[in-house]
């Protein structure tokens, strides 16, 4: 089975690792979840981060803009996420600055790139959040800070570290602290690894399944993990192997 126009890349490398009727679902199914306000709220923050960090606008003006680019992505619409953003990007921003206190300005952001690999027929995306000529910042937006990073975030950047030949930092933030994790040479070369056994074994797969029921029947539906939403989960019940 080939799909068309198809890239690798790392949240489907990471579906296909930890679960693998999920990257069926949203691959063969071809079905999108729509934006949850806790995907616009790492959007948001990240947009709030941006004009701090380009631009080196005030606090209060983060706070505003962020806010306003969340509530423009839901025609208005307002949640508890909403009332945090600002708080978030503005520790995103501390989190980068405390830690990097001459950083700059940075020399890319969402920056999108194409790489191939020898031993890969499908080529990889990369799109970073922030980069500078030898540094790659990501910034996730959350409600709870973690005391270590997640392991599909840590697989991620190491792919990205590994393919754009930068070291790599992951800062985390909620309304009321921050976190900074530098990746180690050793995290990012076994997750890197990780991330490339998934996609050499996901093409093993598309070239030895016919078509998409095939696929369906030889993978059982798994609809555990945050990644499901209510309708998702009902659609996929609905019409696995239907």
């Amino acid at each position: 089975m080939k799909i068309n126009e198809y890239r690798h890349s790392a949240s489907k490398g990471n579906d296909w690792y930890g679960n693998p009727s999920l990257w069926i679902y949203r691959n063969l199914l071809g079905k999108r979840s729509e934006t949850t306000p806790r995907m616009a709220m790492g959007n948001s923050a990240e947009f709030g981060c941006a004009i701090n960090l380009f631009y080196n606008r005030s606090d209060a003006d983060v706070v505003e803009h962020c806010t306003k680019h969340m509530v423009n992505q839901f025609d208005g619409e307002w949640f508890d996420e909403t009332d945090k953003v600002g708080g978030i990007a503005l520790n995103l921003i501390k989190g980068i600055k405390e830690a990097y206190p001459d950083i700059g300005i940075p020399h890319l952001f969402q920056s999108y790139k194409r790489h191939r690999l020898d031993t890969l027929d499908y080529p990889i995306t990369t799109v970073t959040d922030f980069e500078w000529e030898n540094l790659i910042i990501d910034t996730k937006a959350t409600l709870a800070v973690p005391s270590r990073p997640r392991e599909d975030h840590v697989r991620q950047q190491s792919l990205y570290s590994m393919l754009l030949g930068k070291p790599v930092t992951l800062v985390y933030a909620s309304h009321k602290k921050f976190k900074v994790f530098e990746l180690t040479d050793e995290m990012i070369s076994q997750n890197y690894e990780t991330m490339i056994n998934s996609f050499e074994s996901l093409e093993v797969f598309m070239a030895n399944v016919p078509n998409t029921k095939t696929a369906m029947k030889m993978v059982p539906l798994n609809t555990d993990g945050y990644k499901w939403s209510e309708e998702d989960r009902e659609y996929a019940k609905e019409n696995w192997n239907n």
